[in-house]
């Protein structure tokens, strides 16, 4: 019986555990992936960042936020100045927007060919951010398109 002993205490104590953790740590690993992507998404975004394209910039902006007001009437309203299409590309070659943070306001009957104009105007003006506005309640909309 002491042999016995003996003999069960020599195997276990040279044995390896005989419980397999890989799939364990299998499961562990996809939990954690499934919840670093969950909080992902719960991000609440109130605005729209544009990428634009980078070109040579010197880095001497005041970063002060600029805010551009597309009216339903089809005017540009900037610092309290009413434009037309032909003045503002006019008063955007002067580089008023160079390397300076951009919001768009627009109203919600503005036409969209209105929204597409006023950033291809500012596309090539070197800014440091352009922003476009939106309603926090469109952004429910937003966020079930994606």
């Amino acid at each position: 019986m002491k042999k016995n002993l003996q003999k069960r205490k020599r195997l276990l104590e040279n044995e390896d555990s005989t419980l397999d953790m890989t799939s364990m740590l299998d499961v562990v690993f996809i939990l954690l992936i499934f919840a670093m992507v969950a909080m992902s998404f719960q991000k609440e975004v109130h605005s729209l960042p544009v990428n634009l394209p980078k070109g040579k910039t010197e880095s001497n902006g005041s970063g002060i936020k600029k805010e551009i007001f597309l009216l339903k009437d089809g005017n540009i309203r900037y610092t309290k100045q009413y434009f037309s299409e032909n003045t503002w590309i006019q008063f955007i070659s002067q580089g008023e927007f160079k390397n300076q943070i951009v919001w768009i306001y627009g109203d919600e009957k503005v036409d969209y060919g209105k929204f597409v104009f006023v950033i291809n105007s500012l596309k090539n003006s070197n800014l440091k951010e352009l922003h476009l506005a939106v309603k926090k309640d469109s952004l429910h909309f937003l966020k079930n398109q994606f």
